[in-house]
């Protein structure tokens, strides 16, 4: 039997802890204010169909896999600014997304 991972242990996480809350108390903040300004908060999709136009961004490739077995390519978003700006297109006024971005050949601490 192997040992468990030292990551996952109480007292490693509990140096981690004061960390985690005072990002969440930011982005309560934030959205508060947000709120108070009657602005809507969307979550747009993670997966689309084509990786973008970005020629300086790297998509992660996937597929999805219908029930008859077709196989079809799927990205993950590099950025919701597209699916935002077509909320905005369809009369959305103000919106604001947190949420995460997947970026290939981009390495973050």
């Amino acid at each position: 039997m192997t040992e468990a991972s030292p990551w996952w242990t109480p007292h490693v996480h509990a140096d981690r802890r004061p960390r985690l809350m005072l990002r969440n108390a930011i982005a309560a903040s934030l959205r508060d204010w947000f709120a108070a300004h009657d602005f809507v908060e969307v979550e747009t999709a993670a997966l689309q169909i084509s990786p973008g136009n970005e020629a300086h961004l790297a998509a992660f490739a996937t597929q999805a896999v219908g029930p008859d077995g077709a196989r079809s390519p799927l990205y993950l978003h590099t950025s919701p600014e597209f699916a935002c700006k077509k909320l905005l297109a369809a009369g959305e006024v103000r919106i604001f997304s947190f949420g995460p971005v997947y970026r290939n050949r981009e390495r973050g601490p």
